[in-house]
């Protein structure tokens, strides 16, 4: 019977096999598949492999190749540590961010702002884009209209934006200026 020993994984860490070398080898020729799992604090993609390792990608998810570190004590918030030098896949792919995530981000801003000048914000218009409705509705016109067509948020139809420009454009109350 073989004696327990303390083996390195590729990033140096340590685990313990029962088996000895023969499961140290066994690991290395395996290819590793890795799962998105999501985005820690500092914007990095995060994957776990099927022996539970998680690995970072520091290219943040903006480039085809993730660039995959190793993390300190195998923690998803834990540092990156060594670069990957196994054979690996993923499953189902590599996690990669959208080329209109600013975009996405701003319409959704903005959207924000129309939710709050029609309710709490009760219609004051320093909290739009311009500080005019009709500015504000054409900026998110803009950039809806810049997405792709497989690329439309789905959390804002065109529709739903005319409603918007119908309630703060078209129909403002009595005493605001019309647009």
């Amino acid at each position: 019977m073989s004696q327990a020993k303390h083996l390195r994984h590729l990033d140096g860490s340590f685990f313990r096999s029962e088996r000895g070398d023969e499961a140290m080898e066994e690991r290395k020729h395996t290819i590793l598949t890795l799962k998105f799992i999501g985005i820690d604090d500092f914007a990095c993609p995060t994957y776990q492999d099927q022996y539970g390792r998680f690995w970072k990608d520091q290219n943040l998810g903006k480039s085809e190749n993730p660039d995959l570190y190793s993390v300190t004590v195998n923690d998803p918030d834990g540092e990156p540590l060594s670069p990957i030098q196994q054979e690996h896949t993923f499953d189902p792919k590599p996690f990669r961010r959208s080329l209109y995530e600013f975009q996405y981000m701003m319409l959704g801003r903005l959207q924000s702002d129309c939710e709050y000048y029609l309710g709490y914000g009760r219609r004051s218009l320093s909290i739009l884009s311009g500080k005019d409705p009709r500015h504000h509705i054409n900026r998110m016109k803009e950039l809806w209209q810049e997405f792709p067509e497989d690329e439309k948020p789905e959390w804002l139809t065109w529709e739903q934006l005319l409603e918007y420009e119908k309630e703060m454009c078209i129909n403002p109350p009595v005493s605001e200026k019309s647009c």
